[in-house]
């Protein structure tokens, strides 16, 4: 069973405050500057876990700082930034950045249980919510299989550059 609390604000559009779901004991809100630093440490943790497979220790130096707590506020300026806490336990990110969806991470402890998907369908529907007829994205190769199976379709290879670093990925697309 899924709880939410959707507000409208005086601009008249609709602002989801935060969704609970039930089942898994979790709950998602929007991120605020005070959540940067917990992003940023589980960006990082992340990072140091999954993406070492994929990336070299350069791109993986380059990926930290480009997340680090001061970058994550920044950020938070130009996207919307969902939170996933279980106990009041950061376990989960995902970003939209205009049509783009950015920055989905799990908690390494978390990969495997529904938890990345959740958050993926919550970005859906705030984005459908805001009238969106498509998300991108562009995914490192470890993410692949999973957009795939949430119905992204591969439209190309892309190089992302980070402070003159390249970071070759699969850019990708859905319709809502």
């Amino acid at each position: 069973r899924v709880i939410g609390i959707i507000v409208k604000t005086s601009n008249g559009h609709l602002k989801i405050l935060f969704i609970i779901n039930h089942y898994c004991g979790m709950k998602i809100r929007e991120a605020d500057s005070f959540d940067a630093k917990r992003i940023s440490y589980l960006i990082i943790k992340n990072t140091e876990k999954v993406l070492e497979n994929n990336y070299n220790s350069e791109q993986i130096r380059v990926w930290k700082e480009y997340n680090s707590p001061k970058s994550v506020k920044e950020q938070l300026l130009s996207r919307v930034i969902f939170c996933a806490f279980e106990n009041e336990r950061l376990v989960g990110t995902i970003g939209l950045l205009k049509n783009e969806v950015v920055g989905l991470y799990v908690s390494y402890a978390k990969r495997g249980k529904g938890l990345g998907k959740t958050l993926l369908d919550h970005l859906e529907t705030y984005a459908k919510s805001k009238n969106f007829k498509e998300l991108v994205l562009t995914s490192t190769p470890s993410a692949e299989k999973f957009y795939l199976k949430n119905g992204y379709q591969p439209i190309g290879k892309v190089v992302i550059n980070i402070e003159g670093i390249a970071f070759k990925e699969t850019k990708m697309i859905k319709q809502l």
